[in-house]
């Protein structure tokens, strides 16, 4: 074979040249810009938010990350950065890019209104004159610093310590959360009965807690998209008054008979039939407690009810509301619990009546209270039936007042043949005896609806 003369030697190194720029700059010419992502809108109030933007560049990395703010007062930049690469190799750290950007209105200098921040970013790619791929993401911000105005129309309300009490208001703009506060529980409202919702008329039921502190704060609050919160004061006197304390000796026959199959179901394991007790009557209990919670933690708007609410037929009240229960083995304290709610008794296997009218939400098994149901009366109000033999409800049925539910019986943590029979108001146990007084329901509720419909 000849040997090759000097152009061709040229010709093959200018090709191997060439191939090796080539295989150099195709990556850096790659043409995929940066994913940047955010949300699509922001509220923004008084107390400002931090906005989270990711990006991501799978090429040649990412380069920078700018953000604007335009408004009706002009533009300004309120983010810019560059991060460590360059235009040969590239980013030298790859991966997702998170950052967390404050936005104060008020540092910002933004007024009331809407607004557009403007997100860019660019990668190392050598595209756009070696500017880099670019891409772009608008989010929508709405700038609002007025609390929405509450105003009660709500007189001076008596409470009772476990009691409850309705509180009526009016809210002048559109809210994501409004009702009252006592202390740090927080008690929704509802539209008012008969009303559109946009006409901010409001009814929130409340409860002063059996173990809230002395004097609680009790105030409403209207708090908006933006997240700024308007508050009012509310007239409310709370009645003190004290609680019994019972107690309350277990016999044999209890921890021979209750406990076993109750600590077989509830996934308890203990050395003797009293730890089993012991762990129910606090840890089991608990945990019905927060099931409890979470069951009835959304309550239709929706007022149910019409009448006062009514205690099982010819049933007797075998104890009393919230005591303090000490329970005894031997003569030695082993355990203690708060009571809420009412031991009615009757015949065996007596008929369980609907305390009022409303929506099944539960019906099954629960603990402590055995076959249990929950009735959602609208508007947080909830009737809880513990110790069921059977049901004659599903849940999502609305049943009536006077309605069967199910039998009496001695399922769960129960001694014999009864109803556990309670109320909650916003999650808060209450005094039955209220809900079943027609006065009460006049004085505390029907007065204080009909007063908003004038």
């Amino acid at each position: 074979m000849a040997a090759l003369n000097s152009r061709g030697w040229f010709t093959i190194v200018l090709a191997i040249v060439l191939f090796v720029i080539g295989a150099f700059s195709l990556p850096r010419l790659e043409g995929d810009a940066p994913v940047l992502t955010g949300p699509e809108a922001v509220a923004l109030g008084t107390a400002g938010v931090e906005l989270e933007l990711e990006a991501l560049d799978v090429g040649t990395g990412l380069r920078s990350i700018q953000v604007r703010i335009v408004s009706g007062g002009g533009g300004q930049t309120i983010f810019d950065e560059t991060f460590v690469g360059n235009v040969f190799s590239g980013a030298v750290e790859s991966g997702t890019r998170r950052i967390a950007i404050p936005l104060d209105p008020r540092a910002l200098s933004l007024a009331d209104g809407p607004a557009t921040l403007i997100a860019t970013a660019r990668d190392w790619s050598w595209r756009d004159t070696g500017a880099g791929n670019r891409s772009e993401i608008n989010v929508r911000l709405e700038v609002d610093t007025r609390a929405p105005r509450v105003q009660t129309t709500t007189g001076l309300t008596y409470v009772y310590r476990g009691g409850a009490g309705a509180a009526t208001y009016r809210v002048d703009e559109a809210t994501v959360r409004d009702g009252v506060a006592v202390g740090d529980r927080f008690y929704p409202g509802y539209p008012a009965p008969g009303t559109a919702p946009e006409a901010g008329q409001r009814v929130a039921f409340f409860a002063v807690e059996v173990h809230a502190p002395r004097n609680p704060e009790i105030r409403l609050e209207a708090e908006d998209a933006a997240g700024n919160i308007g508050t009012a004061s509310l007239n409310v006197r709370v009645n003190e008054r004290k609680f019994s304390e019972e107690h309350l000796n277990l016999s044999k026959r209890f921890f021979d008979n209750v406990i076993p199959p109750l600590a077989e179901q509830t996934g308890v394991v203990a050395l003797t039939n009293v730890e089993a007790f012991q762990q129910i009557n606090k840890d089991i209990r608990a945990r019905d407690e927060a099931r409890i919670q979470e069951l009835i933690a959304s309550s239709d708007a929706e007022r149910y009810w019409h009448e006062p609410f009514i205690q099982l037929p010819n049933s007797q009240v075998m104890s009393r509301f919230a005591e303090q229960r000490r329970y005894f083995d031997a003569g030695r304290e082993i355990s203690q619990a708060t009571h809420y709610g009412f031991d009615l008794a009757s015949r065996k296997a007596a008929p369980v009546t609907a305390a009022n009218r409303g929506k099944v939400i539960f019906a099954g098994d629960l603990g402590i209270y055995g076959n249990c149901v929950l009735l959602d009366h609208g508007m947080g109000i909830t009737t809880l039936y513990g110790h069921l033999t059977d049901f004659a409800v599903e849940p999502g049925a609305i049943v009536e007042r006077g309605q069967s539910l199910g039998r009496t019986g001695a399922t769960g943590l129960a001694g014999g043949d009864h109803l556990h029979f309670a109320i909650l108001v916003g999650g808060t146990y209450v005094d039955p005896l209220e809900w079943w007084d027609a006065r009460w329901i006049q004085s505390h509720v029907e007065v204080k609806l009909a007063a908003l419909s004038r």
